[in-house]
C-alpha cells in the first residue's frame, strides 16, 4: 500500500515584522493546512493566516513536542508549516525536526522543505549600521542545552580570535548573571571601550537600539531574550551615527584626491 503523506515545511519568519518576510515564506505559510509554531511566533504572523488554518501554537521549551506533532500531521497526510523565528536553521527548528525524522527513520519519506528567513543579527546590524562587514562569530549564553563550561570556552576563543561577537539570549527570568560574566570573560582581553551595538525586538514596534561600549553591555533593563549584542573587533568604530567595522577598502581610497563633496560643487 503506498503511504501519502503530507508535507512540512519550516520557515523562519525573520526578526519580527512580516514585512521582513520573503514571497517564498508568505506563499508557503499561506498554503499550509496547518501552522506549528512558539505562541509569539504565531501572533506576529496572525493577519496572514486564514480561517481554514489550523494554527498550532505551543510554549516555550515545548520544542520537541512542536516537532513531533509536525510529523505526525504531516504522516496524516497534512501539508505544514513549523515557523520559527530569525532563520530556522540558526538556533531553531530545523535541525530538531531532522534529529526526530532520522530516529523515527522517515528521512526520504516525509517530504521537507526549508526557507530561510533573516536572522535576528542581521536586523539589528543593519539597524546599527555595518558592524558585521568582516569575519564574525555568533555565540548563546542560553546554558539550558550547552554547559557554560563550553560557553566560556567560545567566548575566550571568540575574544582571542579578533571576531567581532554577536550575543544571542543574553538574559533571562532565571538567568540573570550570564551576561555580567561573559563580559568579564571577553574584558581579559578586550579593551573596555570596545563599541558595542544592543538592539532589543528589532523591526517590531518596541524596537530600541543603543551604541554603547563593551563595558556598558549588562547595564541595560532592557536587555532580555529579544536582545542581540554585538561587540565590535579592533577594526569598529562608531561615527556620529553608525557604527562601522573597517574591511579594509578604506586603505585603498585615495585621501589625498579630491573628495566627493568638493568634486560635486565644482560640477
Amino acid at each position: 500500500m503506498t503511504m501519502n503523506f503530507g508535507k512540512i515545511t519550516v520557515i523562519g519568519t525573520g526578526p519580527g515584522d512580516t514585512k521582513h518576510l520573503s514571497e517564498k515564506a508568505l506563499e508557503a505559510i499561506k498554503s499550509s493546512e496547518i501552522v506549528i509554531g512558539y505562541s509569539s511566533y504565531l501572533k506576529q504572523i496572525g493577519h496572514i493566516l486564514n480561517e481554514n488554518q489550523e494554527k498550532m501554537p505551543f510554549n516555550m521549551k515545548d520544542e520537541i513536542r512542536r516537532c513531533e506533532t509536525a510529523v505526525k500531521k504531516s504522516l496524516e497526510g497534512k501539508s505544514v508549516a513549523l515557523v520559527s523565528g530569525g532563520d530556522a536553521g540558526i538556533y531553531g527548528m530545523s535541525g530538531l525536526l531532522l534529529e526526530i525524522i532520522d530516529k523515527e527513520s522517515l528521512t526520504g519519506k516525509i517530504s521537507v522543505d526549508f526557507v530561510p528567513g533573516i536572522p535576528a543579527f542581521c536586523a539589528a546590524a543593519a539597524a546599527a549600521g555595518a558592524p558585521l562587514t568582516n569575519d564574525f562569530c555568533v555565540i548563546s549564553l542560553s546554558n539550558l542545552l550547552t554547559p557554560w563550561e563550553d560557553i566560556e570556552k567560545r567566548l575566550r576563543a571568540a575574544a582571542s580570535g579578533g571576531f567581532v561577537i554577536i550575543i544571542y539570549n543574553p538574559k533571562s527570568m532565571k538567568r540573570k548573571e550570564g551576561l555580567t560574566d561573559a563580559k568579564n570573560i571577553l574584558l581579559e582581553s578586550i579593551e573596555n571601550n570596545r563599541p558595542a551595538v544592543i538592539a532589543n525586538a528589532v523591526t517590531r514596534p518596541d524596537e530600541e537600539i543603543v551604541i554603547t561600549t563593551l563595558e556598558n553591555i549588562d547595564r541595560f533593563d532592557m536587555v532580555g531574550m529579544n536582545t542581540t549584542i554585538i561587540i565590535g573587533n579592533e577594526n569598529t568604530y562608531v561615527n556620529d551615527l553608525y557604527i562601522i567595522t573597517k574591511r579594509g577598502y578604506g586603505n585603498k581610497y585615495d585621501l589625498s584626491k579630491k573628495n566627493i563633496l568638493e568634486e560635486h560643487k565644482t560640477l
